[in-house]
């Protein structure tokens, strides 16, 4: 990969000069069509000086390449701003200055063809130099500034996805422990009540248990799966709560295929038990349903007498972990004596 973006790095610098004497070529072609130059007049152009501008500009790429780079480090933008302007400008001016100096001489010893002071020549000679080097040094300039840009982006990105990784997998080790915690408390009062029950309630929680650690390190589980382990999971509190509790999944298998953050529908439930009364007096009745790509969870609603407030930190547990997957965030709403929960699916493609 390395390589790959020293390769390309590269290459974009020996574009730069090459855009440039295109540039200038154009030019020529224009000047002659629009009959400003004839092609005798660019004909007699010192072309010489042209080949050697060509090797100038790559020296002078790369050279400004590499000095724009320690510039940076030593002299950011940011931090000194007028001093590396000032630098920019001495860098800028000197090149050209030691390759007219080296050309002059040239001429003096006879190694180059010499054309005279006319004007022509003192352009191709003098102007375009300080012209291209200025030229190129403001490109040069910003292409190091763009690469410096996206690895910046590029680093920023990557630390926010392992941060939202960190924070996701915190999420699910808390909701874990969350889960071990309340089930070892519904086993202690069934302890009191049947060891029967118990024994019962044990070998079906271990079986529950066994899916909460074989999610632990996915993000997203098939909604088959999810419904096989809440069915067995209410069904644990049926068997608490007997005639008290009952509940139904209506659920068609066309929706399987679909994807959603385990251990959802039990924060979901578990919440249901938290903040209602169940009783055979008040018996609490649950539906799980599919609806235009969405599980809508329903529950009869009958608030305990709690003077406590609701932390709602379930909900929010939810909406968190939805939010880091960049999924819909699930919605909470009483409506007709019910409280329901809908939560929307992924398809696999979105995962």
């Amino acid at each position: 990969m390395q390589n790959i973006l020293a390769r390309n790095k590269r290459l974009k610098l020996l574009l730069t000069p090459l855009i440039l004497f295109g540039i200038i070529a154009i030019a020529m072609v224009l000047s002659v069509i629009f009959k400003y130059r004839t092609i005798e007049e660019i004909s007699q152009m010192p072309f010489e000086r042209v080949f050697f501008g060509i090797g100038e500009t790559l020296v002078l790429v790369f050279f400004y390449n590499y000095v724009i780079r320690k510039l940076n480090v030593k002299y950011p933008w940011a931090q000194n701003w007028l001093i590396r302007s000032l630098i920019d400008f001495i860098v800028a001016l000197f090149f050209p200055v030691l390759m007219i100096t080296a050309f002059n001489l040239a001429f003096n010893f006879g190694w180059l063809q010499n054309h005279g002071p006319d004007d022509k020549y003192k352009i191709m000679m003098y102007i375009m130099p300080l012209m291209i080097s200025a030229l190129l040094m403001v490109v040069v300039e910003m292409i190091v500034a763009t690469e410096e840009r996206n690895k910046l982006e590029i680093k920023l990105a990557n630390l926010e996805k392992e941060q939202i990784k960190s924070k996701y997998a915190a999420l699910k080790e808390q909701l874990d422990h969350h889960f071990l915690f309340n089930n070892l408390s519904v086993l202690s009062s069934l302890i009191y009540e049947s060891t029967e029950k118990a024994d019962r309630f044990i070998q079906d929680f271990a079986s529950i248990y066994r899916y909460v650690l074989s999610i632990n390190k996915q993000d997203l589980v098939s909604v088959n799966e999810e419904l096989e382990f809440i069915e067995t999971y209410l069904n644990l509190y049926k068997f608490r709560f007997e005639d008290g509790f009952s509940f139904k999944v209506n659920i068609c298998e066309n929706c399987y295929y679909y994807l959603i953050p385990p251990l959802t529908l039990q924060v979901i439930v578990e919440n249901v038990f938290k903040h209602n009364v169940v009783s055979k007096k008040h018996p609490l009745t649950l539906e799980i349903i599919y609806s235009n790509q969405t599980l809508l969870i329903s529950n009869t609603l009958q608030a305990k007498n709690s003077t406590e407030d609701s932390t709602q930190t379930g909900q929010q547990n939810l909406i968190e972990k939805f939010k880091l997957l960049n999924c819909d965030s699930p919605t909470f709403e009483e409506r007709g004596g019910n409280y329901i929960v809908q939560i929307p699916l992924i398809k696999p493609s979105d995962d």
